[in-house]
């Protein structure tokens, strides 16, 4: 439970966090107030914070799970945050300031929000430590869904589990999928099967099998693997005999952006 409520704790702190960026943004370049895609993210934060919802992963929500009174605390925000983010009427951008808006777009680090509305070619032109920020940006993104994610099953699973363990009682079955209705809502419930086996044994069962004049492999598949630390580690000798059996493919390339000043801070 524990390790839940810093999850939340670590969403509000981001909102807060992401709150105090616009705002420094507004004032660093008063013309992003009449940027249509910065008017989007004020008018998401702002909405978000003001909802009355207390579905999971709302304000309300995550200060109920928090221990914070949500009345107040959005009082608070009001104060520092929401009183000082009124849009003013917006007003489309004339012609003559294209140009100015792609120059600003290249000095500012685009967020993953603007990454989606920019043509690839002008993504692939961003300098270096911008690219290295959007990615750190992504990865930020998906570990905070992977953890939402798995609190959400989490909560799915404490409400579903003993209507699906008692299904597959009665069903007389221990492992499978059932289904039922809750409310308008059909509930797919799955637990497979993952059987384990025991190596060794079946290596002995291998050798049984073989001895008796049989073929084993009509009986199970092997799979024959060499580590590669294990490889390496061998003598020339003992790598020369298993060599012709071995093959070696390029995976998937990667690339991992990092600004310097960061790997200076980490030595």
């Amino acid at each position: 439970m524990e390790a839940e409520i810093d999850l939340w704790r670590a969403v509000l702190a981001q909102a807060i966090s992401d709150t105090t960026k616009l705002l420094e943004k507004g004032k660093k370049k008063p013309k992003l107030w009449n940027n249509h895609l910065f008017r989007q993210d004020v008018i998401h934060l702002c909405r978000w914070f003001r909802s009355r919802s207390r579905h999971p992963g709302s304000f309300r929500f995550i200060c109920e799970v928090v221990e914070l009174d949500p009345e107040q605390a959005l009082n608070r925000v009001e104060v520092h945050f929401l009183q000082h983010m009124v849009l003013p009427r917006w007003k489309p951008e004339p012609k003559e300031e294209k140009k100015e808006k792609t120059v600003m777009k290249t000095e500012m680090n685009p967020t993953l929000s603007e990454l989606r509305s920019m043509p690839i070619g002008e993504l692939a032109e961003l300098s270096p430590e911008q690219l290295a920020n959007l990615q750190q940006q992504a990865a930020k993104a998906v570990e905070s869904a992977k953890l939402t994610k798995e609190f959400l099953e989490g909560v799915i699973s404490r409400r579903y589990a003993d209507k699906a363990d008692l299904l597959r009682k009665e069903a007389g079955k221990d492992f499978g999928t059932v289904r039922f209705i809750d409310g308008d809502v059909q509930v797919t419930a799955e637990l497979p099967k993952r059987p384990h086996w025991d190596q060794k044994r079946l290596s002995d069962l291998f050798d049984r099998i073989r001895k008796a004049g049989e073929d084993p492999n009509e009986y199970m598949d092997v799979d024959y693997k060499v580590p590669e630390t294990k490889f390496k580690a061998w003598p020339s000798q003992i790598r020369s005999a298993f060599e012709g059996a071995r093959t070696v493919k390029a995976g998937k390339p990667t690339f991992k952006l990092s600004l310097r000043n960061e790997q200076e801070a980490t030595v």
